[in-house]
């Protein structure tokens, strides 16, 4: 099974706290609430739960680099629509690499 079929899973995501809120602001595709750690997704009628963890540091050999852990629980959207969730989340925020 993979990791985005299950309903509950944690992502580590190469980005602050800040940067991570800054691009949730920014983008128009995803409904969503925000309070405290929990954002609330609403997509195509259907819940998603995202929980912030706490942010962290990828030490590299010339770099550190922030993280932060993203907790998902998709207990309430069904599997097709948490498939289209996760593309269109993943098309938001995650960064290339080299």
């Amino acid at each position: 099974m993979s990791l985005f079929q299950k309903k509950k899973f944690t992502l580590e995501m190469g980005l602050s706290r800040k940067e991570f809120i800054s691009l949730l602001d920014s983008q128009s595709k995803l409904v969503y609430e925000f309070e405290g750690n929990d954002i609330k997704f609403t997509f195509a009628g259907q819940k998603a739960l995202l929980f912030l963890g706490p942010e962290g540091t990828r030490k590299l050999t010339f770099a550190d680099l922030p993280t932060i852990l993203l907790s998902f629980d998709f207990s309430e959207m069904g599997d097709q629509r948490q498939a289209s969730f996760m593309k269109l989340f993943l098309l938001k925020f995650q960064r290339g690499g080299g």
